[in-house]
């Protein structure tokens, strides 16, 4: 009697054990699994993510270059995604101007660029997030991304003071420069804000 309770207790045991390493194994499993979908989801954007931080702590041709190429291989991947599409517009941009006028540039652009990355990341990687949502989140990077182009335009634009004749060549360039900006950031606006109107739509 005694063995048969002891056998009984073994066995318990034995399946009891076996049902907590399955459930482990099962729950290592799930985690692994959402992890890899998480680093799936993020992949895309892991080389642009280094080569923004690069920028951030040296600018240097190389790096914008590749930062410029790597933002025209991401707007052909998300082809079939209008809004991270013009977020990534918006960042090519950003990277072409400053490809442009490197330390002159305007202080704040490479914080406009890591804001819009973040908000393409979360675009990317947060599935809870809305269409609607998704939009909202463009729409305000559109408005701080022309907000900045006002303050590209006054830093740039020549005071009053220093229209003196002989400087008269140097006025003349910089206003050309700025009248080529102008287009250039004008002329991105008119799509974005097309597509913009295609997606509420």
């Amino acid at each position: 009697m005694e063995n048969k309770a002891n056998d009984t207790f073994a066995f318990d045991l034995e399946n009891r054990l076996d049902d907590f390493f399955s459930d482990s194994l099962q729950a290592q499993n799930d985690a692994s699994v959402e992890e890899s979908e998480t680093s799936k989801a993020d992949q895309p954007l892991k080389e642009l993510k280094s080569t923004i931080l690069a920028i951030d702590w040296e600018i240097t041709n190389d790096g914008l270059d590749s930062f410029i190429k790597q933002v025209n291989g991401l707007i052909e991947y998300f082809a079939n995604d209008k809004a991270k599409q013009k977020l990534l517009k918006i960042l090519f941009s950003l990277g072409k101007y400053l490809r442009t006028h490197k330390s002159k540039a305007h202080p704040d652009t490479i914080k406009r660029i890591m804001a819009v990355y973040s908000t393409l990341e979360e675009s990317v990687t947060n599935d809870e997030l809305s269409q609607s949502e998704k939009e909202k989140m463009l729409r305000e990077e559109v408005k701080q991304f022309q907000l900045l182009k006002s303050k590209i335009v006054k830093t740039a634009a020549p005071s009053k003071s220093s229209h003196q004749p002989k400087e008269r060549h140097t006025i003349d360039t910089v206003i050309k420069a700025i009248d080529e900006l102008k287009s250039m950031i004008k002329t991105e606006l008119d799509v974005i804000h097309k597509e913009l109107k295609r997606i509420e739509k």
